[in-house]
């Protein structure tokens, strides 16, 4: 790794971390990059517009989209730039246009899923949204939040991606299943190991995939998670496998950490060649790290409280990551000044790169 190289993939904050009110746990961007929501753990979506022409990211708070019921695990937008979807541990599906003042969803399906939805995706086309979850069925659905079919896999549903061609779909299950699927016959066309991630214990079958991307020329797919070593208080070191897709062989794995930072929980990609990979383990224990599927070692990395997602700007010239406070242990020992117990937040903290490689709407 030579200096230049390096430098190049060190971040540097823009600015203080935004401090929300609330636990936001799944993020994206609109298409255009005007606005960044997020999935908070009281079922609502949060959303803030970009301030422009500004020599450094500068969001606003704009009024909280409601109408889901409880924890907003995954979010994604549409790509006409108006719409963007969002889907709870409830089982509860929503759509709102985000431009606008209203709050309320322009559409809404109860019980899509039979309990939580861990992920809903919009296809590269933009003509389906896809669903997964704990009762193991990926349903399909039109944008106007019709149901147009669905593929029965089994297990609890975690992780998802399209392939960038859109022809067919990666899944993945905390169980440690992983396949890719044939959209156009609703096939399996192949099966990949991902044991590694899973352990069954004496407590509870711990592990499992957290967290799934796929180059952008679709020849490689990178599954996160850890490598557990007990049940209970989990412990395991944060570790990536990466397969290539034509042959399902494994091509790597990677410990991004020690044992007690436990999970990788999401990735992102840099069109500079390289992954932004985010962890959280123990109380307080959590990492940024830049790093190349090549590369053994990060060529970065920083100290963030319990990462839960990370997006990257269409513009390629900063990325919002979302966290947790400081001393978060939960078991009651934090309060404030008035003796009451200080309930969790997520800090958001925006990062630039030194070297931005690509022009906003390119």
């Amino acid at each position: 790794m030579t200096p230049e190289l390096k430098a190049k993939f060190t971040p540097k904050a823009a600015k203080k971390p935004l401090d929300l009110s609330q636990q936001y746990v799944s993020a994206c961007f609109s298409p255009t990059g005007v606005f960044l929501l997020a999935g908070s753990m009281e079922g609502q979506v949060g959303r803030w517009s970009l301030v422009p022409d500004k020599p450094e990211p500068e969001l606003v708070e704009k009024p909280l989209l409601t109408g889901l019921t409880s924890w907003v695990s995954t979010c994604g937008c549409l790509p006409d730039g108006k719409l963007a979807v969002a889907a709870d541990s409830f089982g509860n599906l929503a759509c709102w246009s985000y431009c606008d003042d209203a709050t309320e969803p322009v559409w809404k399906v109860e019980n899509a899923h039979d309990g939580w939805i861990r992920v809903v995706l919009v296809s590269p086309d933009g003509q389906n949204i896809a669903t997964c979850g704990r009762d193991g069925r990926i349903v399909f659905w039109s944008p106007d939040g019709k149901k147009q079919s669905e593929i029965k896999i089994g297990g609890d549903l975690s992780e998802m991606r399209f392939a960038p061609d859109g022809k067919s779909l990666f899944v993945g299950s905390l169980e440690g299943k992983l396949s890719q699927w044939e959209l156009a016959g609703a096939t399996k066309l192949r099966d990949f190991d991902a044991g590694p991630l899973l352990k069954p214990d004496r407590l509870q079958d711990v592990g499992g995939i957290r967290a799934m991307a796929v180059s952008p020329d679709g020849a490689l797919l990178l599954v996160g998670g850890t490598q557990p070593v007990n049940g209970g208080n989990v412990q395991g070191k944060p570790t990536v496998l990466a397969f290539d897709v034509a042959t399902g062989e494994l091509k790597k794995k990677t410990e991004l950490g020690a044992v007690g930072d436990v999970y990788v929980t999401d990735f992102a990609w840099h069109p500079d060649g390289c992954w932004l990979v985010t962890t959280s383990g123990n109380p307080g224990q959590g990492r940024f790290l830049c790093w190349r599927a090549e590369d053994e070692q990060p060529l970065s990395e920083t100290k963030l409280s319990n990462c839960h997602a990370i997006r990257q700007h269409p513009s390629g010239k900063w990325f919002a990551l979302l966290t947790t406070n400081a001393n978060s242990n939960g078991n009651g020992k934090v309060v404030d000044k008035d003796g009451q117990y200080r309930g969790n937040s997520s800090p958001l903290v925006v990062m630039t790169f030194p070297q931005p490689t690509i022009e906003a709407g390119k």
